[in-house]
């Protein structure tokens, strides 16, 4: 999927390849949806089914400090490796699982960056990890080798929202598990939740940013072309990666106040790309989790609060 050849100050404070990687993959994501999103509507999950049990924990393993991956299974193959990402939606399935389970999909033009491309859907017959089943929903065909290389661990599929349902979860990062239900955390701030992503927003000096929620994201990633008044310094690091369509340059520049609800988090860095001007979103970018230095984090979609601690 994305390629990175960071330049030497990239990799002294910004952004590791993983890291990097990981940051383009979901971007990559979000503006596929945004384009299926303009073309289809919300795109319902039809006859999928999805069964949450509240009571239910369900261990993970954490990759540089934020990559969740869960174990499941897709269709008939066992011993998946499922990683858990907020601000992917729809679903991913690695190309090898797709041939295993012999899935074949109809290919969709879609736009992406600076570039088109051809993304091929397909119907995943079932997901499984703990108490989460999901069946009969599409997901997205990708490359996710790279990423599992990056990371050190073989990543099967990238799941979403699509697959929680919109139920409410809790991630503790110190015992490394997904408890399905919300919690009273130390700090909250509201967020806004649609049929696809979940958005908070990041008030930067007198600029408020709408961002996208995003667990496999380790910082801010901001849309050039949402810059104006967003009060920023810029540094002399860059990098660049490649995704499926074309080479993706980004620039690290230090927000040098950022507030999340009441709570204080800035000075934060953040990595600047470019979006293609003709995909409209109402999100100024993506906001990791990492941002805030969580050890545990609560997604409340009864009341739409975010909470964690610190």
């Amino acid at each position: 999927m994305c390629v990175v050849r960071g330049h030497p100050a990239a990799s002294r404070g910004f952004l590791n390849s993983a890291r990097a990687l990981l940051a383009l993959l979901t971007l990559e994501s979000a503006l596929i949806n945004f384009a299926v999103a303009a073309a289809a509507g919300d795109g319902g999950t039809g006859s999928a089914a999805l069964a949450l049990h509240n009571s239910a924990r369900i261990p993970f393993k954490l990759y540089q400090g934020y990559v969740i991956v869960m174990q499941g299974s897709l269709g008939d193959l066992d011993h998946q490796n499922l990683l858990l990402d907020t601000g992917t939606n729809p679903s991913m399935i690695d190309t090898r699982a797709a041939a295993q389970l012999g899935l074949h999909g109809m290919p969709r033009n879609v736009s992406l960056f600076n570039q088109h491309l051809i993304s091929e859907n397909v119907t995943l017959p079932s997901l499984h990890s703990g108490s989460i089943q999901k069946q009969n929903f599409p997901v997205v065909v990708a490359d996710l080798s790279r990423l599992g290389r990056e990371l050190g661990t073989r990543i099967d599929a990238v799941i979403g929202l699509d697959v929680l349902g919109g139920r409410n979860f809790t991630l503790d990062y110190e015992k490394k598990h997904l408890v399905l239900g919300a919690s009273n955390q130390a700090h909250a701030v509201p967020f806004t939740a649609g049929p696809q992503f979940i958005g908070v927003d990041l008030k930067a000096g007198s600029r408020q940013l709408h961002l996208l929620v995003d667990t496999g994201t380790p910082q801010l990633v901001l849309f050039r072309n949402h810059l104006s008044d967003v009060d920023y310094t810029s540094t002399s690091r860059t990098g660049s990666g490649q995704n499926i369509s074309s080479d993706v340059s980004y620039e690290a520049i230090v927000l040098l106040q950022a507030r999340l609800g009441t709570q204080q988090i800035g000075p934060q860095s953040a990595s600047v790309v470019t979006s293609q001007q003709e995909i409209t979103t109402e999100y100024d970018g993506l906001i990791g989790l990492a941002c805030m230095r969580p050890k545990r984090v609560s997604f409340d979609f009864e009341h739409q609060v975010l909470g964690w601690s610190d």
